[in-house]
Order: C-alpha cells, then sequence, then structure tokens
C-alpha cells in the first residue's frame, strides 16, 4: 500500500511539472467555489486553451521547486502561496490574457448569508413561479412586497431585497434562492503569473481597459498633433502634412494674385466679383450686359429662398464664369 500511494505522488507532480513547462502560468486561489461553479469555469477556461490543475499545495510546492531550476523566476509562484485551496492554469498568450480570462470566467452564485452585496439586489414586479402555498409568508418574512392573486404569488413592486453594501441575511438568501436570484460573484482569485520570464503579482495584472485605450487613444492623438506641427514626415504623417501644405499654398497663390493652372479661375472669379462691384456704382453708365450680369447676381438669392419656402431644394451653383466671360467683362468697363 505504501508503494502505490507514493507512486501517486510521483504521477502528480510529473503531471504538475509538464503544467509549469507552458508558455504562462499562473496560481490562483479556488477555496469556497461550489461544486457546479467550478465546473462551468473550468470548462469556459477549457474552451479558450486553459487548463486547470488541482493538486495538494505540498505537492505543488514540490513541483514548483524542480521546475524553478530549468525556469529561473517561477519559484516566485511559491511565495504567493496560502494556505487555501490552490489551482494550476497553463496555457498560451499572455499573463494579462488570463487575468481577462479569469473575469470572463466568473458566474454567480447563490447567496448564503453574511455576503456584503457589491450592488442593489432587486425583486422585480411581476408572478413568481410558485402557486399559493406557505412560501409566501417565506418572502414577506424576508422583507419582499408578496402577495397570492388568482392562485399565484406574485411580487406586487419593484423592491430593493439588499442595498448596496450590506449585508445579506441567511433569511434573504433563502427566498432570492427560491427565486433563482444568484447575487454573488464567483470566480477563482488570481494569486500570480509567469510567462517564461517574470512573475506578474496580481495587481500588475488587473487593468480596467475601457479606461487603457481610453487613455492610448488619446496618447495617439496628442502623438499625431505634435508630429503635424512639428512637420515630422511618417507614414500616418506625410499625406496630411502635403495636403495642408497644398492649402496654405493655395492661399498665399491667392492673397499674392499668382496666376497657376491652380488659382487662375478662383483670381478670375474673384476678379469678375470686384468688377460687378464697381460696375453697380456707375448707375446709368453702365451697358446693358453689365446690367444683366448685376441682375442675374441679385436674382440667383432671391430664386434660393423662394425654393427653399416652397420646400424645394436649391438648384446646383452654375458653374463659375468661363475665363472669356471674366475678362469680357472687365472689358466692358473701359468701352
Amino acid at each position: 500500500m505504501q508503494a502505490v500511494a507514493t507512486q501517486w505522488k510521483h504521477d502528480e507532480v510529473a503531471q504538475l511539472e509538464e503544467y509549469l513547462t507552458a508558455p504562462v502560468v499562473a496560481l490562483v486561489d479556488v477555496s469556497g467555489i461550489p461544486a457546479r461553479q467550478m465546473m462551468e469555469m473550468r470548462k469556459s477556461l477549457r474552451g479558450r486553451g486553459v487548463r486547470v490543475r488541482m493538486s495538494r499545495n505540498r505537492l505543488l510546492r514540490r513541483a514548483i521547486k524542480t521546475v524553478a531550476a530549468k525556469r529561473p523566476g517561477l519559484e516566485k509562484l511559491a511565495d504567493a502561496f496560502r494556505k487555501d485551496q490552490l489551482a494550476l492554469l497553463s496555457g498560451d498568450g499572455s499573463p494579462f490574457t488570463i487575468s481577462s480570462l479569469l473575469k470572463a470566467a466568473e458566474t454567480m452564485a447563490p447567496a448564503k448569508g453574511g455576503e456584503v452585496a457589491s450592488t442593489d439586489i432587486v425583486i422585480e414586479k411581476g408572478a413568481t413561479p410558485f402557486p399559493a402555498g406557505p412560501i409566501v409568508g417565506e418572502f414577506q418574512q424576508a422583507g419582499f412586497p408578496a402577495a397570492i392573486e388568482k392562485g399565484q404569488i406574485v411580487i406586487r413592486k419593484r423592491h430593493v431585497a439588499v442595498a448596496e453594501g450590506d449585508t445579506i441575511s441567511a433569511q434573504v438568501a433563502a427566498a432570492l434562492a427560491k427565486l433563482e436570484i444568484y447575487p454573488i460573484a464567483m470566480g477563482m482569485e488570481l494569486l500570480g503569473a509567469y510567462d517564461g520570464q517574470n512573475f506578474y503579482p496580481p495587481e500588475i495584472l488587473d487593468i480596467d481597459y475601457d479606461e487603457f485605450y481610453s487613455q492610448l487613444q488619446s496618447a495617439v492623438a496628442g502623438a499625431f498633433n505634435l508630429a503635424m506641427h512639428a512637420r515630422w514626415f511618417s507614414s500616418a504623417t506625410t499625406v496630411p502634412l502635403v495636403v495642408k501644405a497644398r492649402t496654405e499654398a493655395l492661399a498665399v497663390a491667392k492673397a499674392a494674385v499668382w496666376p497657376s493652372e491652380e488659382t487662375i479661375f478662383a483670381l478670375l472669379a474673384e476678379a469678375h466679383q470686384q468688377m460687378l462691384g464697381v460696375a453697380g456704382h456707375a448707375g446709368d453708365g453702365a451697358d446693358k450686359e453689365l446690367k444683366s450680369m448685376q441682375h442675374a447676381t441679385s436674382a440667383a438669392p432671391a430664386v434660393q429662398v423662394e425654393e427653399a419656402e416652397a420646400g424645394k431644394e436649391p438648384e446646383a451653383k452654375q458653374d463659375e464664369a468661363s475665363e472669356e466671360d471674366a475678362v469680357s467683362g472687365l472689358g466692358a468697363m473701359f468701352e
């Protein structure tokens, strides 16, 4: 019998050593987790490529000591030991992946009494699955607004059974369990992880990913703005910098009235508008062609207003005056 017992321990240590050679190894506390919840969590983790191995702490220490001789830093897992029931996790990825998977694998369990509510425990108004009977008295003793209507036990109004931060009594816990309200988040507590090079304590792995992504986006935006102001060319800034330079060059060319293929039409259009403005002060001195141009310019906004009031979309703007029209309009001023 002694030989059989010894062989079992040797086989168990060998299994643990095999787990400890995985790319990522983590130590978790599984104390107090009911069997059903433990099975659900193991199934969830197994589906993500993470194996769970529960064993005696003494055998786990022996396996860690043996493997740590080849994987320096692994011995720090033993420093995170507790006297509670521990389990070993192994998988790929990174310690941060293991940490996030553990949070995702958390399950809800019924309260037993004595726990502190992490959030308000609410019972919604409506019928329960129970027919009229003594259970209604249990609900009422727990403080629930229960009554019997048409042979069915109902909750007459929305009720906060336990407020956040308050202790759940055994009576309320039993009533909640009957309604299949499970308010206790149950999960494996991460004690540390090892990735083949470094040991990570749990406080480093506990990351608020929403806040992290927000900070990362803010940092990227800040770096981009700095690069743009410094005119630092890279794959992310080259196109925006060239577009910005082109826009600024066109603005300078227009301000300097520098004719080019890119500016000539805009310059002619502006000159045409200025010519019409000058002609407006000529009174009867303007010829028919100028007066017709002035009339067309002044009538266009009125037409758009009438169309808008009638619920119509304004017609598309006419193409800018051609170069020939603009030049002929300038010549008409000096005839």
